[in-house]
């Protein structure tokens, strides 16, 4: 880019101006894209792309650029274990806008996964873990799901949309299409926002690929880039890991969303900064001691007093005894 372009951008930037491109420039950068899945240039895409170059959502692509450089390595090793395209990576930029505790009805995480799915598939869901949250088990989860779909259906727009919208809801599409299964020739049989998704993740590869055209910048990411886990031996508060490990707590709870409650059960894995494991380890009892009266306050034992109906069931009645009667 040159220096005038940059220095454009920049006054565009500041101003909340957006750069503007003609379909015809837009449709050969998508053909530029080196994608297996198809991602054909349309009216309903270019809507798309408009929404992400535009405020609200312009400011949020910054955002999400940020948390790329945290979340990327979980997306793409998940997808190469599962031998699935790698532009699926930009999945969860339309279904959460990688918002790792974003909630939308009965779905959650960064996948939108659902209660009954999560569950099916080996996720755990109850009052103190959520593992719809955790970037790495609903990645790992979501990509054997994508797998499925598509060697089911074969075709990768059907595999999104049956993503969003459930497979039985596209084969029913492909059926009043008269049995066509190209998405966009059963798009019109499609409930608005199962087909919203397919020129919605074209619109999220364009833009997180040509974000500099229109004047956005990658923002700061909070999270960071490098972390590790370790598991803990018992119930433990993360404000705890807090004091003693020094790790801010908005940290460790966006490292670790998926204990719901800011508590970590025995056994289960804590994500940390990769430099704060050691630290961890090192002074593991301190962290579970740290004023445990105040941050774990669930009782394991107790001892119940009798009640009073107990009480007189178990008191021994005295009966007065007859005496025997005397003899005239």
């Amino acid at each position: 880019m040159n220096i005038k372009k940059y220095l454009l951008l920049l006054l565009m930037h500041a101003v909340g101006l957006t750069l503007s491109a003609q379909p015809d420039v837009v449709t050969a950068r998508l053909d530029r894209l080196p994608t297996i899945i198809e991602m054909p240039y349309s009216e309903a895409v270019q809507g798309c792309i408009d929404r992400y170059t535009q405020e609200p959502l312009k400011s949020r692509v910054g955002v999400m650029l940020g948390l790329m450089n945290s979340y990327m390595s979980y997306f793409e090793e998940a997808l190469e274990a599962n031998n699935l395209p790698l532009e699926l990576r930009y999945l969860p930029v339309v279904l959460s806008r990688l918002d790792a505790g974003k909630k939308t009805g009965d779905a959650a995480g960064l996948w939108q996964i659902g209660v009954r799915e999560a569950q099916i598939n080996g996720l755990e869901v109850n009052s103190l873990v959520d593992e719809r949250l955790d970037p790495v088990r609903s990645t790992e989860m979501a990509a054997e799901r994508l797998r499925k779909l598509y060697t089911s259906l074969g075709d990768w727009s059907l595999t999104l949309a049956a993503y969003k919208g459930g497979e039985s809801t596209v084969q029913k599409a492909v059926a009043r299409a008269g049995n066509q299964r190209d998405f966009w020739r059963i798009y019109a049989y499609l409930p608005a926002e199962t087909r919203a998704i397919v020129p919605e993740f074209i619109a999220a590869n364009y833009i997180m690929t040509y974000y500099c055209e229109y004047g956005i910048f990658p923002s700061d990411g909070t999270l960071p880039r490098e972390t590790d886990t370790v598991r803990v031996k018992q119930r433990v508060a993360l404000e705890q890991v807090e004091a003693v490990c020094e790790v801010p707590l908005a940290t460790l709870k966006e490292l670790n969303p998926q204990y719901r409650t800011g508590l970590v059960p025995g056994g289960y894995a804590l994500r940390l900064p990769e430099g704060k494991v050691v630290n961890f380890i090192r002074n593991e009892a301190d962290v579970y001691a740290f004023q445990a009266d105040k941050y774990l306050t669930q009782r394991t034992t107790v001892v119940v007093p009798k009640t009073q109906a107990a009480v007189k069931r178990r008191t021994p009645v005295r009966r007065k005894s007859r005496g025997r009667r005397r003899r005239r």
